[in-house]
């Protein structure tokens, strides 16, 4: 009789043993698969992010030439103004400047 119960014994503990091995097995299973989901959730944030911040360079210098391009055309605008242009120009700005009351102007100050 007491070799029947511990035989009992023996084979209940071999049982939970096997099922604490499948649990801590389960339990790696289920860790490692989180973990391979979270770095692959990281990844593709990175990337959507890297992705993007590409786009906004890319538009940043696409940007910075258009206004160089403008600023440059604009140099060649003033270089090709003609002289009578130039000087109407020269005129309206001393007209200004004799028109303002300078005098006034810096007794404020």
């Amino acid at each position: 009789m007491r070799s029947d119960i511990i035989n009992e014994v023996l084979t209940v503990e071999d049982r939970a043993q096997k099922i604490i091995r499948d649990a801590e097995r389960t339990a790696r299973d289920y860790l490692t698969d989180a973990q391979t989901e979270a770095n692959e959730i990281v990844r593709s944030s990175l990337k959507q992010e890297r992705e993007r911040c590409q786009a906004l360079l890319q538009q940043a210098e696409a940007d910075a030439a258009l206004q160089l391009s403008e600023f440059e055309a604009g140099l060649t605008r003033v270089e090709t103004l003609q002289e009578d242009t130039l000087d109407r120009i020269a005129q309206a700005i001393v007209e200004k400047v004799c028109n303002t009351d300078l005098a006034s102007y810096l007794v404020l100050q």
